[in-house]
């Protein structure tokens, strides 16, 4: 049987020899390109001279510091550091040489190395101005947000923030694009963002992630994987130990101020919980998931500090451990490590200098999508067998179906199910929205077999996806679920005004970004523009907004609709779990089986004692300043005549951005199901139960799974438990499962990311036991 630590290393070594894997974001096509930077990078492709990548030319940092969310800086005083060579020729040479890892150095000095353009700014200013007035639903209420728990949220004017950018200047283009991202996320809506696609094509990480728990009475900071191929100092033996500083620092405290910089929730323990390594579910359907980095040690932003500084203390690890410790495997008790930050190249086609790394993926027309990584690191609880005891002896769960998209469980008690949704997102294959439903039908139809009493929902870490998907899966667990249960309303300012009027008045229906709204009184689409014209007012929010409002019809959902008694489930007997980190379609899905139906839910992770919000974001429908959607809004405006396009609505039409810039931003917001006069972005519904992560309970999910289960439901009775008393379960399969490339019933709609994985990981993975007892015999320890 091969031991954690082994399989880890294993898995993690394989991670980056496979670092080039990604994620493809527009299907076949990018297929091409994919097939493009391999013809352009092999043997007989450009080569730069080694000396691009000396180790020893001496690189000067800027003068002042990077633009960040927290620094107030005067650029205009800023001068441009001297440039000795082209820093993105050592990058692209960095690259070829060692198999897509690029130094600090080189990336950071390539991405410094073009010039700020301020007729750049001030076009990018006036369309990211023209989109946000006119169509961003929290307009108004980001200037005086309300009070919400646990949250640090501060008012954000827009236009009075976009008019001082529009007039600072820049050191280089690279601080222009920065600036403005921070400006933006400072709204703390994750619907909403810009980035430059020029300044996202590496990635910068750290060989070593950490996890936060709670543990022995204190907030604690613990390694939660390495990555030695970047940095052979690191071993496994470090896996679990704590760190108990950051660069001098409290590390517990580094972490939660860096992650209150962050804008992926308005809650502050779920932003602390983002921050740190996770585990994710794995999305190619296989019985084992990955560790995700965590956004302290995984950035698209330059880093201020080309290392970090770590120190290490395995002292309670090792007095906790149940096995000797031997001379082949004693470590250091304590150390500090200083680890430098490395990037990985994700560009999509070939670059040899500056000049062509700029017209590849800087310039108006270039490439808008990179290669996304993922940690391949398995995880303990593979949940292959019903026999391994955990601590405390209770068993593991045992895994009834799995997908690629969600995975379900039964717990030791026999009758309490976990259905795991990982994403709404779809993955790469073809029909995948049949892969979707098929995944849910399965898992529901595997838990009815086996004879399942309660279901947890475990969400964490769901960043939500195709609107329909959610829908589908709350009509699945509700059946009676009216067709549109998400209402939205619009905002109604004076150009969104003229559009949908003209929407129905020039036949611009198939065009228009207004076109396909429902009427959720009446089920029909509307027809004319009496839903937006003249507008009406919400409580506490200045402005108009349009009526209430709902999305077409959902195919696939309406062939499930059924009765109440056909629930597999009672309200009483489902939890909802999450990290907070539940958005967008997630969060519209556990707040309508909360708010409609009275679903409780748990919160795990954060910081110690405080509340914590169990969704983030929910906004609504997210519109994206491409080219697509200025041709959309310039096509019904222009279907207008030319007397009744005033100057000043012309003025307000959106343009395109004139550098490969990306602005999405919230079009649409969704009402609470609770209270019709509520957006649910700005309510914050804290979780009814709260749970720290331990060591245990971060490692395995058994282990949370079951806490859980105690602390709402207490420990079953034996004459509950359908579990053999020998623990020898037989898998339930129900018979009546979708086969293989059946097309469910009925269509949906929306697109999304698909990813794209390798087989050799999958084959690597199969052939260990992830589930390794001196592990568990350490948390067994632990317990006791």
């Amino acid at each position: 049987m091969a031991t954690y630590q082994h399989v880890q290393q294993r898995s993690l070594t394989s991670f980056v020899l496979n670092v080039t894997q990604l994620i493809m974001v527009c299907g076949p096509t990018l297929l091409l390109l994919s097939a493009a930077v391999a013809s352009a990078r092999a043997s007989g492709a450009k080569r730069l001279p080694r000396s691009y990548a000396d180790p020893n030319i001496p690189f000067e940092p800027p003068s002042s510091p990077a633009f960040s969310p927290s620094s107030d800086i005067d650029t205009a005083s800023i001068s441009r550091p001297a440039r000795r060579f082209d820093y993105c020729a050592m990058a692209a040479e960095e690259s070829n040489v060692n198999s897509g890892i690029v130094s600090y150095k080189a990336a950071k000095g390539c991405y410094e190395m073009f010039d700020f353009d301020p007729k750049i700014r001030d076009q990018i200013v006036r369309s990211v101005r023209a989109n946000l007035e006119s169509f961003y639903v929290f307009y108004d209420i980001a200037k005086s947000p309300p009070h919400m728990e646990n949250s640090d949220l501060q008012p954000v004017d827009l236009t009075a923030s976009l008019i001082s950018l529009g007039n600072s200047t820049f050191r280089d283009d690279y601080s222009f694009h920065a600036a403005l991202a921070a400006q933006i996320s400072q709204l703390q809506d994750p619907h909403t963002t810009y980035k430059s696609m020029c300044y996202q094509q590496f990635l910068f990480i750290q060989p070593l992630s950490t996890y936060g728990v709670y543990e022995d009475g204190r907030n604690q900071v613990k390694v939660a994987t390495v990555l030695n191929k970047l940095d052979p100092r690191l071993t496994t033996s470090l896996v679990d130990c704590e760190v108990t500083h950051i660069d001098g620092q409290p590390a517990f405290e580094v972490v939660t101020k860096f992650a209150a910089t962050k804008s992926y929730s308005k809650d502050r323990g779920v932003r602390l919980n983002k921050a740190f390594s996770y585990l994710a579910h794995d999305r190619t359907g296989s019985a084992y998931d990955r560790y995700a980095l965590g956004t302290f040690a995984q950035r698209t932003k330059v880093p201020f500090n080309v290392t970090i500084e770590y120190r290490i203390d395995c002292s309670a690890k090792r007095s906790k451990s149940t096995f000797p410790i031997t001379t082949s495997n004693q470590k250091p008790i304590q150390t500090t490590m200083v680890l430098a930050w490395s990037a990985l190249d994700a560009t999509m086609l070939p670059y040899d200098d500056a000049s062509s790394y700029h017209r590849q993926f800087c310039s108006q027309n270039s490439i808008q999508t990179v290669k996304k990584f993922v940690l391949d690191s398995a995880n303990a609880d593979d949940f292959g067998s019903s026999k391994t005891e955990l601590h405390n002896g209770r068993k593991k769960s045992r895994e009834l179906y799995r997908g690629s998209y969600a995975s379900f469980h039964m717990l030791s008690d026999g009758i309490t199910a976990v259905f795991r949704l990982g994403t709404e997102s779809p993955n790469k294959q073809e029909n995948y929205k049949a892969g979707f439903y098929k995944n849910i039908d399965n898992g529901f139809a595997a838990m009815g077999a086996a004879g399942a009493k309660k279901l947890i929902i475990d969400l964490q870490n769901n960043s939500g996806g195709i609107i329909c998907w959610g829908r589908y899966v709350l009509q699945t667990l509700f059946p009676s679920t009216v067709d549109s249960p998400y209402i939205y309303s619009l905002r109604a300012s004076p150009l969104a005004q003229a559009l949908a009027n003209a929407t129905f008045l020039y036949n611009q229906d198939v065009t228009s970004p207004y076109e396909g709204l429902v009427d959720p009184e009446t089920g029909e689409e509307v027809s004319d523009d009496s839903w937006i014209n003249p507008g009406e007012k919400l409580q506490g929010r200045e402005g108009t907004f349009s009526k209430k409002i709902t999305d077409r019809f959902c195919g696939a959902v309406d062939e499930i609709k059924g009765t109440a008694d056909e629930a597999l489930f009672e309200p009483e007997d489902i939890l909802i779990l999450t990290n907070g980190y539940c958005g967008s379609t997630c969060a519209v899905l556990a707040l309508q089986l909360h708010e409609r139906y009275g679903v409780r839910t748990v919160a795990v992770g954060g910081h110690h004692g405080q509340s914590m919000a169990f969704t983030s974001f929910p906004g609504g429908a997210v519109q994206a300043n491409n080219t697509l959607w200025v041709q959309r809004v310039q096509k019904v405006f222009k279907s207008m005549p030319v007397l009744a396009r005033a100057s000043q609505l012309e003025s307000l039409v959106p343009q395109s951005l004139p550098a490969n810039g990306q602005l999405t931003f919230t079009f649409r917001q969704v009402m609470s199901a609770s209270d019709e006069e509520q957006v649910s972005e700005y309510m914050r519904i804290p979780s009814e139960f709260r749970m720290d992560y331990t060591s245990a309970r971060f490692r395995m999910p058994s282990v949370l799974w079951e806490d859980v289960r105690e602390k709402v439901w207490g420990v079953p009775s034996p004459s509950e438990s359908t579990v053999d008393e020998t623990g020898d379960e037989e898998s339930s399969v129900p018979e009546e499962m979708v086969e293989e490339g059946e097309e469910p019933p009925g269509e949906d709609q929306g697109e999304g990311e698909v990813e794209e994985e390798d087989d050799e990981l999958e084959r690597a993975a199969e052939e260990a036991d992830r589930e390794d007892l001196e592990y568990l015999g350490w948390f067994d320890a632990q317990s006791k």
